[in-house]
């Protein structure tokens, strides 16, 4: 798949799974300020992206005596370029390897990663029929007791997977088409988990269930179980990370609220985390309580200050590899908690991988510095 087909698999993308994706905060923490709200978006927004390039894997030919299982396998490695980057944080899972060997139902485990973020975990659920793909597609002008549902109203079903019994999170199969085989009746998909959601050490339970849903004009349902798809046991894997220091910290100002630097990166198959320090930072990134209407505006007027400036040296960062390629990092997905007063901002590639070993130079905020 090149760049120019999943650019216009994006943009062909349904409104409503973004709209979804926006609202949809998978960990659950009360009262979170301004920048984990402004975060734990885009964060969802980027894995429903990297969904709809993954479940574009349909579209590459099957090889002849080879189960579904070990196809979907392959395609995985391909996309996200496992072997060419060696990617060692990337963990596959013993399937069936002929193609008779298809379960009726229920999920097969094909392979997981952490990526410093989530828990990616890749499963095929069996015993996917065609008309369960059509209802998925499907979407309805009422409510479950036949009501009509408001202009921007409709309801739908959805795939979600649930962690032990208690938390939801979106299994992300948004292009249900490409990541189905009628044949098989096998359906591929991906769930990311929050790393904070998983212990080391434990392993948990994700159970794939299909939720009848509902979106009001300005409200969301959590939907009402239609049928149980499968379950898979996942646990928190290992992640390999690069640290570079730059030679010089990168300056920035963000006016009246003082100024900041960033430091250094963590470089990882999956993304970079950029390691900076600013003023401020013991205030921002923990949640607090407000005296009144007026501190709180106050506060988000500054956190969102500071959003903006970091992310606008962010933008501007490029790895250099040693093959001459160059990559930009998107914008941050969120932030870890602040070690004094240094916090790490965390970019994800959403799709592919790369070799952090082959990285020899970063470019951000205007200057360029080369890697030992």
């Amino acid at each position: 798949m090149n760049r120019d087909q999943i650019l216009q698999m994006l943009e062909n993308l349904d409104d409503r799974f973004v709209t979804e994706a926006a609202r949809f905060d998978p960990v659950g923490t009360q009262s979170p300020t301004e920048r984990n709200r402004h975060m734990k978006t885009k964060r969802i927004v980027t894995f429903a992206l990297a969904a709809a390039l993954l479940l574009g894997l349909g579209a590459v030919a099957y090889a002849v005596g080879m189960s579904i299982y070990r196809q979907r396998q392959e395609e995985l490695r391909q996309e996200l370029q496992i072997d060419e980057n060696k990617v060692e944080d990337y963990v596959e899972y013993p399937v069936a390897q002929e193609p008779e060997e298809v379960a009726g139902s229920g999920a097969t485990l094909l392979s997981t990663m952490n990526d410093g973020e989530f828990q990616r975990v890749w499963v095929v659920l069996n015993g996917v029929t065609p008309e369960m793909i059509q209802r998925l597609e499907h979407t309805e002008q009422v409510d479950w007791e036949g009501r009509e549902l408001p202009a921007n109203g409709h309801r739908y079903c959805r795939i979600r997977a649930t962690l032990d019994g208690e938390s939801f999170f979106d299994a992300m199969s948004l292009n249900f088409q490409d990541g189905y085989d009628p044949e098989s009746q096998t359906l591929t998909t991906e769930c990311a988990i929050p790393l904070d959601e998983l212990e080391e050490g434990r392993k948990v339970t994700l159970t794939f269930v299909m939720m009848d849903t509902i979106d009001y004009e300005m409200d969301h349902s959590e939907g009402e179980l239609v049928c149980e798809l499968g379950s898979v046991e996942a646990e928190r894997t290992g992640r390999s990370v690069r640290t570079v220091w730059f030679p010089e910290p990168v300056p920035f100002e963000n006016g009246a609220y003082g100024k900041g630097v960033f430091l250094g990166a963590e470089i990882s198959a999956a993304g970079v985390n950029w390691i900076l320090r600013h003023d401020g930072v013991s205030q921002m990134y923990r949640p607090r309580s407000f005296a009144n209407e007026e501190e709180r505006l106050a506060y988000s007027e500054m956190e969102l200050s500071w959003i903006t400036v970091i992310e606008e040296v962010e933008r501007t960062a490029v790895l250099h590899f040693a093959d001459g390629t160059s990559r930009e990092v998107e914008p941050p997905l969120s932030s870890s908690e602040p070690e004094g007063d240094t916090v790490k901002d965390v970019c994800l590639f959403g799709n592919g991988t790369i070799d952090p070993d082959q990285v020899i130079g970063i470019t951000i905020g205007g200057k360029t510095f080369g890697l030992g």
